[in-house]
């Protein structure tokens, strides 16, 4: 029995797009993402949809490694999909970028990717959901969404747009209420040879352990698709403190970092990316 979509709403309304349409191979796909190896949350879709991937970051801890880029590329590529040049950047120049509010970068990757959703003439889009766990998770999020935005307005038609969680909500007790549409649910050859897929992908055990340690076996038996929350909810001041300030402050305190990014360095971008797009409706997106 192959892989199945399960309704997890009987209420979506009619612009909802039918979960079937939404994994059709016949569909042009792509999906957005931080770091190499968020793929595998969304793997069986991938390889469903062949979508093309594009990725923001090297993924590199030790920030001069290209090893896990390319490995998640091989990946993609032997499920069907293809990546994409988009991004590449070192999560160190990211940070970089943010504790000095340099808003250009973030402009130009926006604008890029959109650029390429044209090009590709794209139907749907998956990209990381905004959790508060990571930043270059929630700053991945807006930009895909306001390139998505920016694309549908120059195809004039919509391009449904969907986030998957990158980490269990156990794991980002801080994130905004998410709206399940969709569950992929694979069968169990295919959960194993997911799984088996994670440990061929370089520096990545760990994080996966961590996942599969919350969620046990679902974490490679299904895919969770949400209607993410409007923007104007998700740019509001969090009620608690971000999980990747609290990261940021052991890691100082550890002397790994010397600056911590707050959200008021998060804020001042996202609010400068959605100003630089007049024509989205902020309500909707």
């Amino acid at each position: 029995m192959a892989a199945s979509f399960e309704r997890d709403h009987d209420d979506l309304s009619a612009k909802t797009p039918s979960l079937v349409w939404m994994a059709s191979a016949a569909r042009r796909a792509a999906l957005v993402v931080a770091h190499p190896a968020h793929e595998m949350r969304v793997l069986q879709w991938l390889s469903q949809t062949r979508a093309h991937t594009y990725v923001l970051t090297q993924g590199s801890r030790s920030g001069a490694d290209t090893s896990r880029r390319r490995a998640s590329e091989n990946l993609i590529t032997s499920v069907g999909g293809t990546m994409s040049g988009w991004g590449g950047i070192w999560d160190r120049d990211l940070y970089k970028y943010l504790l000095n509010g340099a808003v250009a970068p973030f402009e130009q990757w926006t604008s890029e990717l959109a650029d390429d959703l044209v090009r590709r003439e794209v139907d749907v889009v998956v990209a990381d959901a905004w959790q508060f766990y990571n930043v270059a998770h929630d700053l991945t999020h807006l930009m895909a969404r306001l390139a998505t935005a920016r694309a549908s307005a120059a195809l004039h038609r919509p391009i449904a747009f969907f986030d998957y969680p990158v980490v269990p909500d156990e794991m980002a007790p801080g994130m905004p209420a998410q709206r399940a549409m969709a569950t992929l649910s694979l069968n169990e050859a295919e959960a194993m040879a997911k799984r088996a897929a994670v440990t061929a992908v370089a520096d990545i055990a760990g994080d996966a352990a961590d996942i599969e340690a919350v969620e046990g076996g679902h974490a490679f038996a299904r895919e969770i698709f949400c209607e993410p929350p409007a923007l104007q909810k998700l740019l509001q001041t969090p009620r608690e403190t971000p999980l990747y300030e609290r990261f940021g402050e052991q890691r100082v305190q550890s002397n790994i970092y010397f600056d911590v990014i707050r959200w008021g360095h998060v804020s001042a971008i996202c609010d400068a990316l959605v100003r630089a797009e007049a024509f989205a409706d902020i309500d909707k997106w």
